[in-house]
C-alpha cells in the first residue's frame, strides 16, 4: 500500500492575494490530508498584507511540503494558469487547484485520488465534488452547485460550469492537455470552466455527490454560492444582464474552437459551429434553440438558457 501510495503524488496548485484572514486556516487543513504524497505549490499574486510572510513562515516550517513564489500581480485565471504551466513537478501524478480562504476536508486528496486511480493513466480525467457552503466562521449552510441532475459532458461545459475550482483534481494527463494549449485570459469566464470543457470534450469528469471542502462565503469572494432565495435571485438577474452585454459564453466558446476546434470530434465541431454562427434572425435562433444539444443541469436553468438564445442574449 505504501508503494501505491508513493506513485500518487498530488500536486496542490494555490492562488494567493491579500489573504492573510484565512490562509492559515487553509494551510492547516491541506497539512492534515489523509493522503501524505502531497506538495503544495503557492504562487502570490502581488499581496500587499501579511500574506507573504504568512506563506514564509509555512515554508519554513515544511520546507518538504510547501515552496512559494512571489509574483506580479496577474489576477486569479492567469495566475491559476502560470502555476499550471510553470510549476508543476515532472513526478506529479495529480493537481488540485486550491484557493486561500477555505478549509478542505481531511480525505479529500484520498478519495480523488481513489476515484481517478480506477481509470487507465493516459486519458485526460478530472474529479470533482460539491462544496459544503459556510459563513465566515465555518458554519454549514447548503451544498453548492446542486449535483448535476443530467451528467458533465461538453454539450454542458459549453454554458455551464458545474466545476468548481477548488474541488478540482485532474490527472497528469490532463494537466499535460491543459498546458500544451494556455488560452487567452481575456476570453474565457474561469479557469475552472476551461478545465471542465477541455476534459469533457477529451476525456472524462467523474462526479462524486458528497462536498470535500468547505466553501467559505465573505464580502471578498471573487465568485461564490448564494445565501437565499433573495440572493439567489440577485444574482441570476446580474449574470443575466453580464452575458447580455459581453457575450461571456460566445466568447469563451470561440476561444475554445481557436485552441481546440480541429481536434473535436465531428458532433462535438458541429455544435460548437452552430453555437458560434453569428448574425441569426429570431425565426433561426428560435429553431437552433428547439433543437441544440447543450443544456444546462436544472429544468429552469436550461429553460432560460433556451429563452436567452432565443432573444440572442448568449449568442452574436
Amino acid at each position: 500500500m505504501r508503494v501505491r501510495e508513493q506513485r500518487n503524488k498530488v500536486q496542490i496548485l494555490l492562488s494567493t492575494y491579500n489573504g492573510e484572514k484565512y490562509l492559515r486556516e487553509q494551510l492547516d487543513s491541506l497539512l492534515r490530508q489523509t493522503h501524505s504524497h502531497f506538495f503544495i505549490t503557492i504562487r502570490d499574486d502581488g499581496s500587499s498584507d501579511r500574506t507573504t510572510a504568512i506563506i514564509q513562515e509555512y515554508v519554513g516550517k515544511y520546507p518538504n511540503r510547501v515552496e512559494a513564489f512571489y509574483e506580479q500581480n496577474v489576477g486569479v485565471i492567469s495566475s491559476f494558469f502560470k502555476l499550471l504551466s510553470n510549476y508543476v513537478h515532472e513526478d506529479t501524478d495529480y493537481v488540485c487547484f486550491c484557493d486561500q480562504d477555505d478549509v478542505w476536508l481531511d480525505n479529500k486528496i484520498e478519495r480523488g485520488v481513489r476515484s481517478l486511480g480506477e481509470y487507465a493513466t493516459d486519458r485526460s480525467m478530472m474529479y470533482v465534488t460539491p462544496t459544503l457552503m459556510v459563513n465566515e466562521v465555518l458554519q454549514p449552510l447548503h451544498n453548492w452547485p446542486p449535483a448535476p441532475q443530467r451528467g458533465p459532458s461538453f454539450y454542458n461545459a459549453l454554458v455551464e460550469n458545474i466545476a468548481v475550482g477548488a474541488v478540482l483534481m485532474m490527472n497528469r494527463a490532463a494537466v499535460e492537455k491543459i498546458k500544451s494549449n494556455i488560452p487567452s485570459q481575456l476570453n474565457i469566464v474561469m479557469h475552472d470552466w476551461w478545465v471542465y470543457l477541455v476534459v469533457s470534450s477529451f476525456g472524462k469528469v467523474v462526479y462524486e455527490e458528497k462536498p470535500s471542502i468547505y466553501y467559505r462565503q465573505h464580502q471578498n469572494n471573487v465568485v461564490g454560492g448564494q445565501y437565499s432565495f433573495i440572493d439567489k435571485w440577485v444574482k441570476k438577474w446580474s449574470s443575466y444582464k453580464k452575458h447580455r452585454a459581453q457575450k461571456i459564453l460566445w466568447n469563451q466558446a470561440k476561444e475554445f474552437e481557436r485552441c481546440w476546434g480541429e481536434h473535436l470530434s465531428l458532433e462535438m465541431a458541429r455544435e460548437l459551429h452552430q453555437f458560434l454562427l453569428p448574425g441569426r434572425g429570431i425565426i433561426a435562433r428560435t429553431k437552433y434553440a428547439l433543437t441544440t444539444r447543450l443544456y444546462r443541469q436544472s429544468k429552469l436553468d436550461n429553460l432560460v438558457m433556451r429563452l436567452m438564445l432565443i432573444r440572442g442574449d448568449i449568442l452574436r
